[in-house]
């Protein structure tokens, strides 16, 4: 990624689940599952910490629907201009996170085996 881009995996994911809009908590989880095809589920002992760690920099405001009790977070205006900024980086450096990738698979196939990688690919259809 480009020199300075220090954004994380749950960053990444979370800017690119807030483009379909305001979200709970548990919704939010379920467009992270939904995103990663499954693969990577967030409990919420770790999605509750970082919607705060968020509100806190300023990135998202929640709001608590009297109606249902849930709280839903948005993006402030300084969120949606750092999920600009962030969406933007990625596509950047879309070459380097293939690199990374392929080297994961090469791991995967030095570990397992090239039938372990090729099994493994026909999951990702």
């Amino acid at each position: 990624m480009p020199r300075g881009f220090q954004t994380g995996p749950y960053e990444v994911m979370f800017f690119v689940a807030m483009k379909d809009g305001p979200a709970y908590g548990y919704e939010l989880a379920t467009r992270f599952g939904k995103m990663t095809e499954g693969h990577i589920k967030v409990s919420f002992g770790t999605i509750y910490p970082f919607l705060r760690r968020m509100e806190h920099r300023g990135i998202i405001k929640s709001t608590r629907d009297e109606r249902s009790g849930r709280v839903y977070y948005a993006l402030t205006p300084k969120g949606r201009t750092t999920q600009a900024k962030v969406l933007k980086q990625i596509k950047e450096s879309q070459k380097e996170w293939e690199q990374k990738l392929l080297g994961i698979l090469a791991m995967h196939a030095e570990v397992f085996g090239r039938k372990a990688l090729r099994e493994l690919l026909k999951r990702v259809g």
